[in-house]
């Protein structure tokens, strides 16, 4: 069952989100707000209702409610070929007020920000039996979209059902479950689709479920985590957790789930957000050695279900790091004003041996070190790693003033020297930790004996650890190392 309407993002109220479905040859854009979700075909068909004409296609059965099915064929130009199933058919299920009605598309093909400013009306004479008086011209993403009158479609078919039937019929739902089970503690999951996969995320853990933002670093397609995003001025890593790492762009998977462990969070990339399920401990076969997996699930109307493990998944993305949100600013220690302005430029902040902060200009990359690189760099050996169609050298962080050996690095920052059109340069680091915005630190400079004069900075605001971290510029390294 997927879910078309998420939270409120913080987009202009002049730009209403638009679901694009394609029925027949037409190209047909519904405002999100009226769309609730997109079920896959009934395995049976549709119920159909004996001695009924016209718009009524037939019922049918979304989460336990009667859901009328309007033909859309009755006001479109279809040719018999599009009334075939072309294995994509889905049913939508939109709401106008306190009414739900259901309609059969063929497909559903993702979701397109429409500003006020640019639906042209071509209907000027108020027609009550118009479902489609308004298009968004078409443009090199989508072709001309026909805007559907959805309270209209309802009173010219005259079907619909009432929302709170479906509201009831879910309680209903869970109530027979616990019937069924007895003694059995059910665990509520949100299905999606992942690339091809279908997983199970705990609904515990899952605080929205919202477009995909804008990504402020790419790591690489291949990687688990492809890249750095921002979702309300907080930082976070972007997760495929597909075995073809098919979540990994804005067209294959256009929707983040925000999925939080105690004060961090990171946006897993999904596909399509599909239902809500209840599943009983006796049902997973576990599967303690997957990296991510809790266990699977078979259910006869989805398949395999792949369950996924939160506590795995976090300790496998170090970079989650990255989101937390430090407290309010407090006031300087002892009433000291510091003279210094704050630093006009964001660093990131790593760990090695201890805590580091660098420059984020010239970071073209995050990626995980590959097993073969690690022990490389732990022998001492030249170590590679591929990364968009170059083998990147990867080296360890030079010794900064420490006596003892660092642990082992798990991820490389890959740096591009300032101006250098040579291959970026990967420098082994143990952790991300964080990200600090422009103006969020002040930078003082302080002398190590021989090493001569080091800058800090001191994050205003943010946790303690951030007090006076040692500033290690890598685009300034990478020249050196280069």
């Amino acid at each position: 069952m997927q879910d078309l309407n998420p939270p409120p993002a913080t987009t202009s109220p002049a730009v209403i989100p638009h679901v694009h479905v394609r029925v027949g040859g037409c190209d047909i854009a519904i405002p999100i707000e009226q769309v609730r979700q997109a079920v896959p075909l009934p395995p049976q068909g549709l119920t159909v209702l004996p001695r009924r004409s016209g718009a009524l296609q037939g019922v049918a059965d979304v989460a336990g409610a009667a859901v009328p099915i309007v033909a859309l064929e009755r006001w479109l130009p279809l040719s018999a070929a599009d009334d075939e199933d072309n294995g994509a058919s889905r049913l939508l299920v939109l709401q106008h007020a306190d009414a739900l009605v259901g309609v059969r598309v063929d497909a559903v093909l993702g979701v397109k920000p429409v500003a006020a400013e640019g639906v042209r009306r071509l209907h000027h004479t108020p027609d009550d039996n118009e479902l489609f008086e308004s298009v968004v011209p078409a443009s090199a993403a989508a072709p001309t979209l026909c805007i559907l009158e959805v309270a209209r479609l309802m009173r010219l078919a005259q079907a619909w059902c009432a929302a709170a039937e479906l509201a009831l019929a879910r309680s209903a739902g869970a109530a027979a479950l616990a019937v069924q089970r007895p003694g059995a503690r059910a665990q509520r999951f949100a299905v999606f689709l992942i690339g091809s996969e279908r997983w199970a995320v705990p609904v515990a853990a899952v605080q929205q479920v919202v477009p995909l933002p804008a990504t402020d670093l790419a790591l690489g397609r291949n990687d688990r985590t492809w890249a750095i995003g921002q979702w309300r001025e907080r930082k976070l890593p972007l997760v495929d957790i597909s075995e073809g790492r098919q979540a990994s762009d804005r067209q294959a998977a256009p929707w983040m789930v925000l999925v939080g462990q105690g004060p961090l969070v990171l946006g897993l990339t999904v596909s399509e957000c599909e239902q809500f399920v209840d599943v009983a401990p006796d049902e997973v076969a576990r599967t303690p050695e997957d990296a991510v997996m809790a266990g699977v699930v078979l259910r006869p109307d989805l398949g395999k279900l792949q369950v996924l493990d939160v506590d795995k998944l976090f300790s496998l993305t170090p970079g989650a790091s990255i989101s937390r949100v430090a407290p309010a600013a407090s006031a300087p220690r002892n009433g000291a004003v510091p003279s210094d302005a704050a630093e006009p430029v964001p660093y990131l902040v790593f760990a090695a041996d201890q805590r580091y902060a660098s420059p984020v200009e010239g970071i073209v990359g995050v990626v995980e070190i590959p097993p073969q690189a690690r022990d490389d760099l732990r022998q001492g050996r030249q170590a590679v790693l591929a990364w968009r169609d170059q083998t990147i050298r990867v080296v360890n962080l030079p010794a900064i003033g420490r006596s003892a050996a660092p642990p082992d690095p798990l991820l490389a920052v890959l740096v591009q020297a300032p101006g250098d059109c040579a291959a970026p340069i990967g420098i082994g680091i143990r952790s991300l930790c964080d990200w600090l915005p422009a103006h969020s630190a002040r930078r003082s400079g302080m002398r190590m004996g021989a090493m001569g004069e080091l800058g800090l900075i001191n994050a205003q605001g943010a946790v303690d650890d951030h007090a006076n971290l040692v500033v290690v510029d890598l685009a300034q390294m990478a020249y050196l190392l280069g």
